[in-house]
């Protein structure tokens, strides 16, 4: 930030009415008179001498900011895998922390209603097979003029209600991850792991009994990738973009760094934040899912009005900082500001480039 500096060098004098202190306990002028909002010195005053001015400029201003974040695994790497349908358990396939693949048994179990969505399937196969063979017997009579039309349209209509039970019939293993082709009557539910990952929760017993509404006791994951969400407020938004890179640190152990993957489009009321979704590579698994770390992002605002911490005071409704209208007089101005490292405020509203405003020393207008 370029500043350029006025400094006021005023011979002493005082105003009469305005009372201070001094080191020796005695009332002496002040120098200057409070009205509203407005402040005025005197000519000659010594605070003039204590007053630091700066004229504001716009610039392009780095800022880095640190949020409290927290560690969740990635959608598609998550699965939580339950009973699809009521039975008891009869093998567990995958213990606590074995790593999994998709398509991998979990889990086996006896279930009278896998049992009977086989018998279902194997019925509608053979009656689909009949009906198919009996459409084309229809056909060949037909076409030697031995059967009628509409005996033929009533195999054909057979023929096309048998594909379609046998295509529900499909339909319906398939919930239970079972292959038709390699159907058995008498075959256990085998119960399989719908993502890769480890095996992070097991909390099956064997010979346990399983609804279809019964919460999901196994869970696996993929944490070699992870997603950490952070909560950015509304003002600090602005700068981040898709692919920016965010260093997270934990709370014991090395930052990592990872890259924004998406911003929130919808702001929460309560909170004024908006969500950063950030994905980080986590190959020795330290950031683990629950966990609160912290996210540092690093933005560049353009066109920023950025000033001293020294120059904002906090008033009984919004911060000001005192604005300088002509020699000798300074207005209260509320701004909305937001804090930068390196004691600098950047400024979000209330205050224009050109504008000239006591950068330090406007703590002797306020006692």
């Amino acid at each position: 930030m370029k500043y350029k500096y006025l400094t006021l060098v005023l011979a002493a004098s005082v105003l009469c009415g305005c009372k201070t202190r001094n080191d020796n306990g005695k009332n002496t002028p002040a120098g200057y008179v409070s009205q509203g909002n407005e402040v005025s010195i005197a000519k000659g005053s010594p605070l003039e001498g204590k007053l630091e001015l700066i004229t504001l400029e716009k610039e392009d201003s780095r800022q880095a900011f640190s949020v409290t974040a927290s560690v969740s695994p990635r959608p598609d790497g998550y699965a939580e895998v339950g009973a699809p349908f009521g039975g008891r358990v009869s093998r567990i396939a995958a213990r606590l922390g074995d790593r999994v693949y998709k398509g991998q048994v979990l889990f086996e179990m006896s279930s009278p209603d896998f049992m009977e969505a086989v018998k279902e399937y194997l019925e509608n196969l053979n009656a689909s097979s009949v009906a198919s063979s009996n459409l084309t017997r229809k056909s060949s009579l037909r076409d030697a003029g031995i059967v009628s039309e509409r005996e033929w349209e009533d195999a054909r209509r057979e023929a096309s209600d048998a594909e379609t039970a046998l295509n529900l019939s499909r339909q319906v293993l398939s919930v239970f991850g079972a292959d038709p082709d390699e159907i058995k009557m008498g075959q256990p539910l085998r119960v399989i792991s719908p993502v890769s990952g480890t095996v992070v929760r097991n909390g099956l017993v064997l010979g346990q009994i399983l609804s279809d509404d019964s919460e999901p006791l196994v869970a696996v994951a993929d944490l070699s990738r992870i997603w950490v969400t952070a909560n950015v407020r509304e003002s600090a938004i602005r700068g981040l973009y898709k692919g920016q890179e965010v260093t997270v640190t934990p709370s014991s152990g090395n930052p990592v760094r990872g890259t924004v993957f998406y911003i929130g489009d919808i702001l929460d009321e309560k909170t004024r934040t908006i969500p950063v979704v950030i994905e980080c590579a986590n190959p020795d698994k330290s950031l683990k899912p629950g966990m609160f770390v912290s996210a540092r992002f690093e933005t560049t605002v353009k066109d920023a009005i950025v000033i001293p911490a020294t120059a904002v005071f906090q008033g009984q409704e919004h911060p000001f900082v005192y604005v300088r209208r002509k020699d000798g007089l300074y207005e209260k101005t509320p701004v909305k500001v937001e804090s930068l490292d390196s004691g600098q405020i950047l400024v979000l509203e209330g205050l224009g480039e050109g504008k000239t405003i006591i950068g330090n020393g406007g703590i002797y207008l306020s006692k």
